[in-house]
């Protein structure tokens, strides 16, 4: 295994050629796809969420339906 002494010398030779990390380069790209997947994950979690809320109040609880141990309160 090699030892780096010195990693000003390291970085500037040949082989190296600044590349510190793999995927130099799509940081632009990946930041975009994670803001598109956290977007998306809004978008279906309110849905989802809405769809949950709609069914509830088409079932018009009473404020004592809670006493009849009703399922799905």
């Amino acid at each position: 295994m090699a030892t780096v002494t010195n990693w000003i010398d390291h970085l500037s030779a040949k082989e190296v050629a600044g590349a510190v990390y793999p995927g130099v380069g799509t940081e632009t790209l990946l930041v975009i796809v994670g803001i598109v997947i956290w977007i998306g994950w809004h978008v279906l979690a309110n849905m989802q969420e809405s769809e949950e809320l709609e069914k509830l109040a088409r079932k018009r609880h009473s404020a004592n339906d809670h006493k009849s141990n009703i399922t799905d309160w």
